[in-house]
């Protein structure tokens, strides 16, 4: 959800532990701090890059949390115990660890973007610029996120949300700790008093606000606040935890790795979920560098060098990855997206070896400051800028703009649509004032009706019914198939059963099924298997083709039986003429320009070449009694279906899903669905002859 994320984006702080023994009273140098780092920084680039495969490497922001409130709080306790503490200091050490590295990728972020993006994007890009640089990205991302806004991947400056909820933080922290220095107050009752509150929002929040829970400093503060707890207790009661050093290293690790195998995507997140991988870190600190997993595996050459470099290789990674899905279209191919976090590993060591150190070794330490905040300022000057469209983007498109700006034109879930957890899944549900409950189920092409639906639900509450979207990209609604590379989709089979569950429930009269049929069905097709009563058979084998089509058959007639309407929405025209990409020539790096003629679809083509699977389904809405809607009906005339729009822009964003407005246009046919009416009179398909009138 948040694209994100589900919502989704985290960046490390530049804490290094060289940074702590510059200062007084700061702790030992530590190798397997950094290499935590290295342990968290992976994570999250393989979640980034392989979202489906790694579905719980974002929790690698709530380690860097836990890092930087131990390492952070443990140089300001120091030095106040000390008495040598100055806000003064601690703001330009602050700014001399942190500006210089981004000052770079920011740069080169909006040099790229001035070069590749498009008006709009660019636009953004600017805005994002002056949220970055005053570091309340998390706030500004907070409004958009998910909801109103494109895809989060298209955003090439999103990661840096959670420098924005560090450096709120740390608004507040020192403030707070002089405060209970110069009071004589007791640390751990205040900083439990802040964790609870934190900790009690972040509870509370989650199911009902998962985007606030996820963006708010409020929900976030209490991770930062359990490293600052840490901090403490190592530096006035070490000795109590490394006596139990190999037991706290092991039950660190067994928790980041429960943390990283069972969160996802479907978590309520943070929620109770983020105790895991903070738990995990908070163990692996307190058992101390010569812990048994700490000394031989964080401790190592390898991880250090990277949790050296963690921070600018966040940094780097994700406007990198970010810009390869822009230029691409869609989902960059393995090789880029592993040329691309390559490239990331070197720009990280560059920056490390020739800003970072040199800057950290000057002697002139006011003069780099005021250095750095000038850049700063000047970044976000340069933002405004560019979102005002007073600096305009290079790229001249010679009117393919409409072309080009149907790219990621995706809306889903959209605003009036709330999580909705059942069984342990994560759906969505609009609700109205009409009678009754309809269920959508299927995959991305079920979700692309999203926008229509949640249209008319909106429009007339009264008249429609309230409707629940129990979906998953990438999963054919077909109980005991598995989507190959399951590591891809580990998740299909536990949403598809959770769906059919609540699809089946005494609360649901009417039950819609739509997907990719034609695709999954195809002769070609070698990405299903079916698993059912311990035979795996894997597709194309025709047999495998039987068992898929005798489940689909047996799961309709479950629900006919329970008293469910039941509609088959058949696979609505798809192709290569409907992708915006096929439309245009060139490239962002030089010009593009709009091909000479744009043809229309060939609809008996298309029936022709997906005949069998038309049948099938076909034939089995006939024996089920389930109402039939193929929405080629209403899309094309005179066997042909248009790609482009009045105003000549593409209907569709790729090849296979409608953009927002033309779902919320042309997908009328779905209103009947939500709709009381009656059962259907005979056990034969009906299909719906005549497109209902639009809202």
């Amino acid at each position: 959800m948040f694209n994100h994320p589900h919502p989704e984006a985290v960046i490390p702080t530049n804490n290094h532990s060289a940074c702590a023994s510059a200062h007084a009273g700061a702790l030992a140098y530590r190798p397997d701090i950094d290499g935590m780092r290295a342990l968290a920084v992976i994570a999250v680039i393989a979640f980034h890059a392989w979202p489906t495969w790694f579905a719980g490497g974002f929790v690698g922001v709530d380690i860097f949390f836990v890092i930087s409130g131990f390492l952070i709080t443990s140089i300001l306790l120091s030095q106040l115990e000390k008495g040598k503490f100055s806000i003064a200091d601690f703001y330009v050490r602050r700014i001399r660890r942190i500006f210089p590295a981004l000052t770079v990728v920011m740069l080169a972020t909006l040099a790229f973007g001035w070069v590749t993006l498009l008006q709009g994007e660019f636009q953004q890009i600017g805005k994002h610029a002056v949220a970055g640089t005053t570091f309340v990205s998390n706030l500004v991302l907070w409004n958009e996120a998910g909801y109103f806004d494109n895809d989060g991947i298209t955003k090439p400056f999103l990661h840096l949300w959670s420098l924005g909820v560090e450096e709120q933080f740390y608004i507040l922290w020192p403030l707070i700790l002089w405060l209970v220095f110069s009071r004589k107050l007791r640390f751990l009752w205040v900083a439990g008093v802040i964790f609870v509150i934190s900790m009690s929002a972040n509870v509370l929040l989650v199911a009902d606000h998962p985007v606030a829970a996820f963006f708010s400093p409020l929900t976030r503060f209490w991770e930062l606040m359990a490293g600052g707890v840490v901090a403490y207790l190592n530096l006035h009661h070490a000795q109590r935890f490394t006596r139990h050093g190999t037991a706290l290293s092991l039950g660190g690790a067994v928790l980041l790795g429960l943390a990283f195998w069972l969160t996802n995507e479907q978590s309520l997140f943070p929620g109770w979920w983020a105790m895991l991988p903070v738990g995990g870190a908070c163990l692996l600190i307190l058992a101390g560098k010569d812990a048994v997993l700490n000394r031989l595996v964080l401790g190592r050459r390898w991880p250090v060098a990277i949790g050296l470099i963690s921070y600018p290789l966040y940094l780097w990674h994700w406007p990198l990855l970010s810009y390869g899905h822009i230029i691409h279209g869609q989902k960059p191919p393995m090789p880029v997206k592993l040329a691309l976090i390559g490239a990331g590993f070197v720009l990280a060591w560059l920056t490390y070896r020739l800003v970072d150190i040199p800057l950290r070794e000057r002697r002139d330490r006011t003069r780099v400051t005021w250095s750095l905040g000038v850049g700063m300022v000047a970044i976000a000057v340069f933002g405004l800028a560019i979102s005002t469209s007073m600096l305009r983007q290079r790229i001249d498109t010679h009117g393919a703009e409409p072309f080009l700006a149907a790219l990621n034109d995706s809306q889903y879930p959209g605003p009036t649509l709330a999580p909705l957890r059942y069984d342990g899944v994560v759906f969505q549900k609009a609700a109205s004032r009409g009678p009754g409950l309809t269920v959508f189920l299927g995959d991305s092409v079920m979700q692309q009706y999203g926008p229509r639906i949640e249209h008319a639900v909106a429009t007339d509450p009264a008249r429609f019914s309230s409707v629940i979207f129990a979906t998953a990209g990438g999963c054919p609604p077909i109980e005991h198939t598995v989507r190959l590379p399951q590591i891809r989709f580990p998740l299909c089979p536990k949403t598809v059963k959770a769906a059919y569950a609540l699809a089946n429930s005494a609360q649901v009269d009417t039950v819609v099924l739509g997907a990719a049929w034609y695709g999954y069905f195809n002769a070609g097709q070698r990405e299903l298997l079916v698993d059912k009563d311990g035979v795996q058979k894997a597709f194309p084998a025709a047999d495998a083709q039987e068992l898929a089509y005798a489940s689909l058959r047996a799961s309709l007639a479950t629900l006919r039986k329970n008293g469910k309407r039941v509609f088959l929405v058949l696979q609505p025209p798809a192709g290569s003429a409907y992708d915006p990409q096929s439309m245009v020539t060139g490239s962002r790096f030089g010009t593009i320009v709009p091909v000479p003629k744009v043809p229309a679809f060939n609809l008996a083509e298309y029936r022709q070449r997906n005949a069998a699977p038309l049948a099938r389904l076909t034939a089995i809405a006939a024996d089920t009694g389930a109402i039939v809607i193929e929405p080629a009906q209403y899309m094309c005339k005179d066997q042909l279906c248009p790609v482009l729009d009045e105003s000549g822009a593409p209907l569709y964003t790729d090849t296979i899903h409608m953009r927002p407005a033309y779902s919320r246009r042309a997908a009328s046919f779905l209103d009947p669905t939500m709709l009381r009416g009656p059962e259907p009179a005979t056990a034969q398909p009906t299909a719906l002859l005549n497109p209902p009138p639009a809202l």
